[in-house]
């Protein structure tokens, strides 16, 4: 499952994946959506390791993304390393951090964790139902 976040916790897309596609082949797609839904690419981007491959970073600058916070795997260069050290870097990768905890909520509270609905496309429809109530629940609290 691919999730997409945006502030207050808000998750503004989600897509249920068939299989086990590598996550590096999954952030421009994700980038292109956002651009679709709101008409200009996000300001911040954060991913972790398994979407830096692949010119996955350049793909975003080239999208408009200003801020690309993803991390490489291995071992970095001392550039590198000086690039991810950055306070806007670290920053962002806290906020990503922060996704994983939505993630871990939506499967222990929202019944994510497993879809009584048969199929892609009930499993699917279980994934949206869970997601509605859950941004239901942030927009209740906000008020």
């Amino acid at each position: 499952m691919l999730l997409q976040e945006v502030e207050h916790k808000i998750i503004i897309g989600y897509k249920v994946l068939q299989g086990n596609p590598a996550d590096d082949t999954l952030l421009l797609g994700a980038v292109e959506d956002h651009i679709k839904t709101f008409n200009h690419p996000p300001r911040a981007l954060a991913a972790d390791r398994g979407f830096g491959g692949s010119g996955n970073e350049s793909g975003c600058h080239q999208l408009g993304v200003k801020q690309v916070s993803l991390p490489r795997k291995g071992k970095i260069s001392k550039a590198r390393k000086a690039y991810q050290s950055q306070s806007w870097f670290k920053r962002l990768q806290r906020w990503r951090a922060g996704g994983e905890a939505t993630i871990s909520l939506l499967k222990r509270k929202y019944g994510l964790r497993r879809s009584l609905s048969r199929g892609y496309e009930g499993t699917t429809t279980w994934v949206g139902y869970g997601i509605l109530a859950y941004n239901l629940h942030r927009l209740a609290t906000m008020v």
